[in-house]
């Protein structure tokens, strides 16, 4: 299927509303006005055409960049693929266009913006193998292997002292290592 793809300027005109989908992402849709601008021969006057209004859709990071981003009388640049949609109300076959935009920004020919990138957790490879080993201490001390604590023994040691989940009798407590004490 050939998509067509569409560029809209327009304001926005309600807050935008976002819902959850059922896999866990979020879908937020925002609705917008455009009206052409155009200069009357006749009259040497400038006119404005009515309004037509668009649904759009945004999906994933987008959906939440552009909740979090955008709001009511603001004017937005949009991009995106054309979908019209069909559905009946009172008996009466109607359509309805709608933008699955990609891409979502302020019009800054009316105003100024500034850009501010959102925190996402991304883990690094560093921390990846960070987890993997302190799963793997962890796994070896549950089965009687070695400690979970991977700072070393006296470390451990008072750790878990200081943790009261274990106390020692004068005669029990293991040796210092001299090498670890500090």
């Amino acid at each position: 299927m050939n998509d067509i793809y569409v560029t809209l300027s327009g304001n926005v005109t309600h807050d935008p509303r976002q819902f959850p989908l059922p896999d866990g992402s979020r879908v937020t849709l925002i609705r917008v006005a455009t009206s052409r601008r155009y200069l009357d021969r006749h009259t040497q006057e400038w006119l404005s055409s009515p309004p037509t209004f668009f649904a759009v859709r945004c999906y994933r990071g987008l959906a939440d960049n552009a909740a979090q981003s955008i709001r009511r009388g603001q004017p937005v640049v949009v991009h995106g693929r054309l979908r019209i949609r069909e559905f009946e109300r009172d008996g009466e076959r109607r359509f309805i266009a709608e933008i699955e935009a990609t891409s979502v920004g302020h019009d800054l020919k009316w105003g100024i913006a500034t850009f501010e990138k959102p925190l996402r957790s991304v883990r690094s490879s560093a921390a990846d193998r960070e987890r993997a080993e302190l799963e793997r201490s962890t796994l070896d001390w549950a089965q009687g292997g070695g400690t979970a604590l991977t700072t070393g023994p006296a470390d451990n040691l008072a750790a878990l002292e200081a943790t009261e989940e274990i106390t020692w009798s004068a005669d029990e407590r293991p040796p210092a290592d001299d090498r670890l004490a500090a």
